[in-house]
């Protein structure tokens, strides 16, 4: 497979080269090199020259989004001027296309009237007059009248410049002059003695009329929210995250203007790629409509129906399939912190109305430990990631052809509650294939940054496959392997997906895969979809890299220590357990309940084979997080007699998921040609071992938490009595090594 690079220059050209489905097609827009400005600064903005070929069709869309602290440096100290920084900042990237026409609802009053405020004004077409009254000096009344102060009512009305990028204009449509149906008599200080309410001609009911500003249109292909900075390290080259933006085939064409906003513009270094992957699509993308523009308003607005109003669009005739995609992010104090439930409705129709809740866990978050608050769960969104995007498959909700209307909205809100809103309609065409599938994401083994929190494996690898055929899709052959493995894995998958359905799949994992650990590429290819021929082959390979996990000894300590965080303060349970499963998801150890404040030290012993640590904090704040008063705890891996090997983070918010291998040729029971017995066990007063071993060992009594009781070396092993009645009470480990074989045994001191 080739690639051709196409790199972001400032004049046009064509693109002149052979293009071969399978081949890649990358454009480059914003890089690393580009000029570091500042936070809320201007936008990041650019025009992308895009494959405009009428008869080059894509399989996939890819936008490549990588982020990094300035230079690669580190922020130690706060602040946005510097590396990453400090604050949170929304970075919304758009693609602007000027052939079509974004609108945003606006309001105006029907009428304007002076000296008047309200929505119902009552009216007399004829003069009315006001009258004075005075008290001359013999005691005599007086009333003078003037005529009163007359109303001017501006009628407004809209011009409207519909399909154009013109604003609607506000224009008057009539001027009269009327008064208000009351006269009014005063006193000579001006103080009002007397109203009369006159008969009135007639009432101007004054209500809201609609008009629109218009622009080109902005399509959000990306809501990212950049990571708290302080103390983050994204490494030289920064993360990368991979999306698939194929949906927008139809507005990816020729040259087009990228901008990337928000706040968090500026705030790291950027480079943004879009891989074209020349091929067939499973379906074509007829269409790419936007329903509202992007943009932010307040709770009481959407309710009001004063944005995201009731729009109608007409579907395309030729489509197959709809859908609606809505990325919905809350801000402000209540709108980020509180979940809420959101709505898309068609034609008013309780039945076609899909809802969801706008709420992201943040404490499993792959970009971490961060500066500030990034454990708290919000409304859509987290530091450090991408947007939520809610998926509305309307396909058996409305008719091609003919005109649908749609809703956006909540049901409630309260307090300082804005959202960010952005939603478009996609059309389809059918399935370009009848049977196909294909793999569209290797989860592990891999180094992609959005499943780092649960790699690198030496478990079971796991993928994600889709059936991209019109037939259902009801069984698979999988093949996978490392490079340069002499021999290929096989698995029989076997399900009922329809068309554009994925399923997750764990692949076993024999140990004959991982033998190849000088190789670290994953490979991944499909075949024989229902036990047939697959109609397009280039989607069924995958390959993934990934770095292999640790190695550790066969025995070593575990050291935790508990912070003050509690599930209940009464009986002071830690928030925090662990547990250590085999490749089987055996339970080999757990913590049990830990109490608070509390260091434990346990020591474990494996047999070769592949292990995972898993931690798990109930509260989602870890063992040491700044914004609590938990204090802080500590997680660490020791051998035997000698120092930490692994240091976990503590602020690593839900969970640990730490992957370790104890390899074959670690010294066990096995490397022995004679065996080896302890007894009694349990005991109380001496222990007895047994064995026909006559060459010289060591001998040695090892604690829980690692520490070296008793040594003796002797010229062979065959029943030698050890005194264990200085022993306190609990479990211990025999460790015997001779000719550089190692065998351990646990044994019990009643």
């Amino acid at each position: 497979m080739k690639k051709i690079y196409l790199l972001l220059i400032m004049f046009s050209f064509t693109f002149g080269f052979a293009q071969n489905p399978g081949d890649t097609i990358v454009v480059q827009t914003f890089d690393y090199s580009m000029t570091y400005g500042q936070a809320w600064g201007p936008p990041r903005d650019t025009i992308a020259h895009f494959p405009n070929d009428p008869n080059l069709t894509f399989e996939k869309i890819i936008m490549a989004y990588s982020m990094r602290c300035k230079d690669g440096q580190v922020n130690q100290s706060g602040g946005n001027n510097v590396a990453c920084g400090e604050w949170d900042y929304s970075c919304h990237t758009y693609i602007h296309d000027s052939t079509r026409i974004d609108s945003i609802l606006n309001r105006t009053a029907s009428h304007s009237i002076t000296n008047f405020n309200g929505s119902n004004y009552p009216y007399i077409n004829y003069p009315i007059y006001n009258y004075i009254q005075t008290i001359d000096s013999l005691g005599n009344i007086i009333i003078d009248s003037v005529l009163a102060s007359a109303d001017t009512i501006y009628e407004m009305g809209i011009i409207s410049n519909s399909n154009s990028l013109l604003h609607d204009v506000i224009d008057t449509l009539s001027i009269n002059t009327y008064w208000q149906p009351y006269s009014y008599t005063t006193d000579s200080s001006g103080n009002v003695i007397n109203i009369d309410t006159m008969l009135s001609t007639g009432v101007i009911n004054i209500s809201q009329i609609n008009y629109y500003k218009r622009y080109p249109m902005a399509f959000q292909i990306m809501s990212f929210v950049t990571p708290y900075g302080i103390g983050l390290d994204l490494g030289p080259e920064g993360k990368t995250w991979y999306f698939d933006l194929t949906d927008y085939a139809p507005i990816f064409k020729g040259n087009k203007r990228i901008t990337v906003s928000g706040g968090g513009q500026w705030q790291e270094d950027m480079d943004i790629k879009f891989y074209f992957i020349v091929g067939t699509p499973p379906r074509d993308v007829l269409e790419m409509q936007q329903i509202w523009r992007p943009q932010s308003k307040s709770y009481t607005s959407i309710m009001n129906d004063d944005c995201f109003e009731p729009r109608t669009h007409e579907l395309l005739s030729s489509a197959s399939a709809f859908k609606i995609n809505t990325v919905v992010t809350g801000h402000g104090q209540q709108g980020e912190f509180i979940p809420r439930n959101h709505y898309i409705d068609i034609d008013n129709n309780p039945s076609n109305k899909n809802t969801w809740r706008v709420w992201t866990e943040c404490a499993g978050n792959p970009v971490y430990p961060q500066g500030g608050t990034w454990i708290y769960d919000r409304a859509g969104w987290c530091p450090g990631q991408a947007s939520d995007v809610n998926e509305f498959d309307i396909t058996s909700l409305v008719t091609a052809g003919q005109q649908h209307t749609f809703d956006y909205g909540l049901n409630n809100a309260t307090g300082s509650s804005n959202y960010w809103v952005s939603s478009q309609l996609i059309s389809y065409g059918t399935p370009n294939f009848n049977l196909d599938a294909r793999i569209t994401d290797i989860l592990s083994p891999t180094n992609k940054v959005v499943n780092s929190r649960k790699n690198p494996i030496c478990s079971k690898p796991e993928i994600v496959i889709q059936n991209t055929g019109s037939t259902n899709l009801t069984s698979l052959i999988i093949n996978y392997w490392v490079e340069g493995s002499p021999n290929q894995e096989t698995f029989q998958w076997s399900g009922n997906l329809s068309f554009m359905q994925k399923d997750t799949v764990k692949l076993p994992d024999p140990q004959s895969l991982w033998n190849q650990s000088t190789n670290t590429i994953f490979n991944v290819n499909i075949t024989s979809p229902n036990g047939g021929f697959d109609e397009y082959v280039l989607n069924n390979s995958m390959s993934s890299h990934f770095e292999y996990p640790p190695e550790y000894n066969d025995i070593f300590t575990i050291w935790v220590q508990t912070n003050s965080g509690v599930i209940n303060s009464l009986t002071q349970y830690s928030e925090t357990s662990w547990e250590i499963t085999d490749n089987s998801d055996n339970m080999i150890y757990n913590s049990g309940i830990l109490i608070s404040n509390t260091q434990y030290r346990d020591t474990v012993q494996f047999a070769p084979g592949c292990y995972t640590f898993k931690v798990t904090d109930v509260d989602d704040d870890g063992l040491d997080f700044w914004a609590n008063n938990d204090g802080a705890g500590m997680i660490r891996f020791r051998d035997i007699g000698a120092s930490w090997f692994k240091i976990f983070d503590c602020d690593f918010g839900s969970f640990i998921h730490h992957e370790f291998r104890v390899a074959n040729n670690t010294a066990g029971v096995e490397n022995f040609n004679t065996p080896i017995s302890i007894y009694p066990n349990p005991a109380k007063n001496q222990i007895t071992i047994s064995s026909s071993i006559y060459n010289p060992v060591s001998i040695s009594i090892i604690d829980k938490i690692g520490r070296v009781i008793e040594k003796r070396d002797c010229m062979s092993l065959v029943n030698e009595v050890i005194d264990i009645k200085s022993l306190n009470s609990g479990s211990y480990f025999i460790e015997i090594i001779s000719d550089e074989k190692k065998y351990i045994k646990k044994f019990v001191k009643n």
